[in-house]
């Protein structure tokens, strides 16, 4: 065999062995987009499926874990929560609601948080989240301890929350509850996942309640409390006027420099307050010197404007101070400056009439209110006192015919009488529990009624209210003396808080797992 076939023969086999590499190599190519492709199809499935967001674990809190889904109901919970408090407060203010609300227009993570350098708006509603879950897990984990399960009621409580927002979905024009839910929480939010939900939040508050319920104390723990707080505790009676020491700056629209410095402005404030105090002898020529001073105001009521009733953790400090010493008597009158270290130095004229210790008894019921409407009134061509009394008489109608029809019922009662309330919306506005309540936690005309010695279980009758309308109203009966259970109300909420603050000593950490991290990247999660 000559020495050129061999080489022949072996350049073949290596130009063979070449090409089966480069055959292997484009196999091996082809083989790895093909599996590169199928990864990013399943990522890209896996991604857009609910399986990401509501089935795998996005935070874990102590033994409890939530998902993505779980995340953004909190999230936008917590949101609504906040929303709700705002509007509730200031909602006649559109300037105040812009300041203490993000714009629903852009994200809210480009929004500072109230002019926050460090915070976003998405930033603040993340954490109320999160705080909001540590809550929740804190006591879902002691609940699961105590062998705490929903009751029949609450599950049927859970199964109304769930059938009312299904009919409220597909009265919004959605096609169903879960397409309403998606839109409301972000994706993964089905109607299994919002059941779940619902019902961690139904077992932590009747849980809660359970717990704080537990709680008990002697008359003598209730008592000793209660000496302790009274100037807490106590409603004061007493009217207030005050004068300003802020400085004023010249309205150019008046021909009168009114210009005045902070320092002469609260010289003037305490000057016209001491000559307030030295005008007055009695309640009646404190409201006279009241209305001179505001004689050019229309509408201005002396006696409404500074009568005050209030309990006394609702009272500033260094008034309170001075209502509550014992040896104050009714017609006192003093003449009370703000605290130093406040922004602006204010005079106030306090007249003391008097000081409850709440040592009577507290009531139940239930009420339901006839109220007027715009078309009522627009359909009663009066005006003034005129139109007030023509109201009257429109809502004393309709709540005597709503009293006419319970006394007719053949099975009266609590019970009877709340049924009735609800088979008649269309008349009764609205309607809700009176339970443990106190002279001053109702309008002056139902507290009367209620607290009536004279008032049996089972009574029946109509009161109007001013402003409100006319209330049929229901008396269950007495609970107690209502300081003792202010008292004891007290001691249990302390001593709940201090049992929940040590529940949550253990639900500090939050282990955030990598789905929540990519979510945030993936969706608009977190606002």
């Amino acid at each position: 065999m000559s020495d050129e076939f061999v080489s022949a023969k072996a350049a073949r086999r290596a130009q063979e062995e070449k090409a089966l590499r480069q055959r292997k190599k484009y196999n091996l190519t082809v083989t790895v987009v093909v599996i590169c492709f199928v990864l990013v199809l399943i990522f890209v499935a896996f991604f857009s499926s609910n399986l990401f967001y509501n089935g795998t674990t996005a935070l874990k809190i102590g033994s409890q874990s939530f998902t993505v889904a779980d995340f953004n109901y909190n999230y936008f919970t917590s949101y609504n929560n906040y929303y709700t408090s705002i509007y509730s407060q200031y909602g006649s203010s559109p300037e105040l609601m812009s300041m203490l609300l993000p714009s629903t227009g852009s994200s809210f993570r480009k929004q500072a948080y109230m002019g926050s350098e460090d915070m976003t708006w998405a930033d603040f509603f993340t954490n109320s989240a999160i705080d909001r879950m540590k809550s929740l897990a804190a006591l879902l984990d002691a609940a699961q301890k105590e062998g705490y399960t929903l009751s029949d009621e609450d599950k049927a409580a859970v199964d109304s929350s769930v059938e009312n927002l299904r009919a409220s979905a597909v009265a919004s024009g959605y096609s169903d509850l879960n397409a309403y839910l998606a839109m409301t929480y972000g994706k993964g939010m089905t109607e299994k996942v919002f059941r779940q939900n619902v019902e961690r939040e139904y077992i932590a508050s009747t849980f809660s309640q359970q717990k704080s319920d537990s709680f008990t104390f002697t008359g003598q723990e209730i008592a000793d409390n209660y000496a302790e707080n009274a100037a807490d505790y106590d409603f004061y009676k007493y009217r207030l006027y005050s004068f300003s020491g802020a400085a004023v700056t010249d309205d150019e629209d008046t021909e009168e420099d009114e210009t005045m410095t902070a320092e002469e402005a609260t010289a003037k404030a305490k000057a016209d307050a001491e000559a307030f105090k030295a005008a007055v002898t009695d309640e009646q020529s404190y409201m006279d010197y009241v209305a001179k001073l505001n004689e050019d105001t229309e509408g201005y009521d002396a006696d409404t404007s500074t009568l005050y009733t209030s309990q006394g953790s609702s009272i500033t400090d260094f008034i309170k101070t001075w209502l509550s010493d014992e040896a104050r008597k009714a017609g006192d009158v003093e003449v009370l400056k703000t605290d130093d270290d406040a922004a602006t130095t204010n005079y106030y004229v306090v007249m003391f009439l008097e000081r409850d210790d709440n040592r009577y008894n507290a009531v139940s019921g239930y009420y339901g209110l006839c109220a007027t409407d715009e078309d009522d009134e627009e359909g009663i061509e009066l005006e003034g006192d005129a139109l007030t009394a023509a109201l009257k008489d429109l809502t004393d109608a309709r709540a005597q015919e709503v009293k006419t029809a319970y006394d007719e019922l053949e099975e009266k009662g609590y019970d009877a009488f709340v049924k009735l309330m609800a088979e008649n919306s269309e008349t009764v506005s609205g309607s809700g529990d009176v339970s443990m309540s106190g002279m001053y936690d109702l309008p002056e005309p139902l507290a009367a009624w209620f607290h009536d010695e004279a008032r049996k279980e089972g009574d029946v009758d109509t009161v109007y209210v001013e402003d409100y309308g006319t209330f049929v109203v229901y008396f269950s009966g007495v609970d107690g003396v209502y300081g003792d259970l202010m008292s004891e109300g007290y001691l249990r909420q302390e001593a709940y808080t201090a049992w929940e603050d040590e529940q949550l000593k253990n639900f500090d950490d939050v282990d955030q797992q990598w789905e929540m991290t990519l979510a945030k990247k993936l969706t608009s999660m977190g606002g």
